[in-house]
This record gives C-alpha cells, sequence and structure tokens, in this order.
C-alpha cells in the first residue's frame, strides 16, 4: 500500500468515527452550512430502510390493476373500491400510499394516474418485472439464511435452468413461466438493442439463448430479408416455434435445441446475439 493509500484510508476511517457520532448528527442537523446535506443523508437512510414497504405499494398497484384502471381517467374512492375488491378504508390507503409515490395523484375529490403511474401503464414489460418481483421478496424474507444457503430460493425453483444437471431435459411445464416471463419483459431491451444498431446490414442472424424468439421477431420486422436461427433448451424452442408459427415466421426460421453451454453452436450466422 503506497503512502496515499494509507493517508486515504486513515481519512475515511477519521470519517466514518465522526459520522457515527451521535453528537455529530445532531451538530450537522443544527449547522446551516451542513444541514442541507445532513438532511439529504437522513433522506436516503430513510428510503432504504422503506423501500420494501414503497415496492410493496408498487406491487400492490401493479397486481390489483389500479394504472390500467386509472388509464381510463381519474375516479373517486367509492368507484375504486368496487373496482378494486376492497374496502373503502383500504383502498384510501393504498391511494395515499400511491400518491406519496407518484404512482397516484389527488385530483381534488378523485384520484388519478401520476406521472411515475402514467408511466407503468404504458410499459407492459416492466409491469412484467414488478409483478415478478414477490418471488425475489419471499427469497428475502430472511436475507442472512439466504446468505449462508440455508435454505433454497423460490427464484431456483422458477428459474430451473441455474442448477440443473441436464438442462436440456427440462419439460415444458418446468421452463414454462420464465420462458413467458422473458418473452414479457423482452420487448422493452430488443428495441433499444435494435434502434442502436442496424441489423438489417446481415443476412443471417443467430440468437443464443434466444427463449421464445421475442427478439428475433423484432429484429425480422426491421430487416424484411433477415434469416432468423434461434438455439435454446428443447423445451423453449419448442415454445419458439409456437411463436414464429402464430407470426408467419417459420419460413424465415431454424430453430435448434440444445444447451449452448455444453453443444456445439448451429453454424451459418454473419451474426449471433446473447
Amino acid at each position: 500500500m503506497t503512502f496515499l493509500d494509507q493517508w486515504l484510508e486513515r481519512l475515511r476511517n477519521a470519517r466514518d468515527e465522526l459520522v457515527a457520532n451521535p453528537r455529530f448528527q445532531r451538530w450537522a442537523l443544527k449547522n446551516p452550512l451542513t444541514r442541507p446535506l445532513a438532511r439529504r443523508g437522513a433522506r436516503a437512510g430513510l428510503d432504504l430502510a422503506a423501500g420494501f414497504v414503497y415496492s410493496q405499494v408498487l406491487v400492490a398497484c401493479a397486481q390489483l390493476k389500479l394504472f390500467d384502471i386509472l388509464r381510463d381517467g381519474p375516479l373517486g374512492v367509492d368507484q375504486l373500491a368496487t373496482k378494486l375488491a376492497l374496502s373503502e378504508p383500504a383502498t384510501r390507503r393504498l391511494l395515499e400510499a400511491a400518491a406519496s409515490l407518484g404512482l397516484a395523484e389527488r385530483r381534488g375529490a378523485k384520484y388519478g394516474l401520476g406521472l411515475l403511474g402514467a408511466a407503468f401503464a404504458g410499459n407492459r414489460a416492466a409491469l412484467a418485472i414488478v409483478e415478478h418481483q414477490p418471488l425475489l421478496y419471499a427469497d428475502l424474507a430472511d436475507p442472512v439464511a439466504l446468505l449462508r444457503q440455508e435454505k433454497r430460493g423460490r427464484l431456483a425453483d422458477y428459474w430451473p435452468y441455474s442448477d440443473g444437471d441436464a438442462p436440456e431435459a427440462l419439460s415444458a411445464q418446468q421452463i414454462g413461466p420464465y420462458s413467458a416471463f422473458m418473452a414479457a419483459t423482452q420487448p422493452m431491451v430488443a428495441q433499444e438493442a435494435l434502434d442502436a444498431y442496424d441489423i438489417s446490414r446481415h443476412r443471417r442472424l443467430l440468437d443464443v439463448g434466444g427463449g421464445e424468439g421475442v427478439f428475433l421477431a423484432a429484429a425480422a420486422a426491421r430487416a424484411p430479408n433477415l434469416q432468423l436461427a434461434l438455439f435454446d433448451l428443447p423445451a423453449v424452442a419448442a415454445r419458439a416455434k409456437e411463436r414464429f408459427e402464430q407470426a408467419g415466421l417459420l419460413a424465415r426460421a431454424d430453430i435448434y435445441g440444445g444447451d449452448f453451454l455444453n453443444d456445439a453452436l448451429p453454424e451459418g450466422a454473419d451474426v449471433a446475439t446473447l
């Protein structure tokens, strides 16, 4: 360790001791020069502690389809209670919590979409991610046990690829939930990637681990002459075949089943995505 590194380490240790001192914390909040910084730090700490509550409010809004309901216009608490199948007090609590986060907003005696709520209402991929979060939250209910590997996480069952000895043998039932989730969230990424790169300059695109073929379908729409190839586990590839058939893309696509960690990749593509 250099002299500069040693000096910085001593400086950081001194800073930590100072900030951890309750007397300094009280002084920082009273001092006009340090008060804004202290308040920002206090707010950041509060947001960190309350983050789970914020995310649960968002999950409740997504599961109850609140954003879809309010997309048609503001409604009163009594009307929303009926549509959400909640009591009026519970509905008001949810709306007040959502309003505090910018997901909803008060409009006189009614509630409408907030700025963030409107953004979620128009993004089905983002809502799919939100609705998927309870699986992660269940795993994080006891984070220490999870870190010590004292319990198996629910996400491991949802994503059976993670620890299977023979992933190519997974059934359609096993891969179904995760494949559907990836298909729902892929459009958000696919359009950004295709906006950033002109895929039409290529002849044949191979998507390795291509899931149900959502990215390839988006690429096909951008490049009418592009030939498509998808490589994924057999059960996943079967779902991709169904999607391509429904989209009228089977004539342009070759679909391969296999494990890309162990099997050779299909040849003939001049560009590949993973």
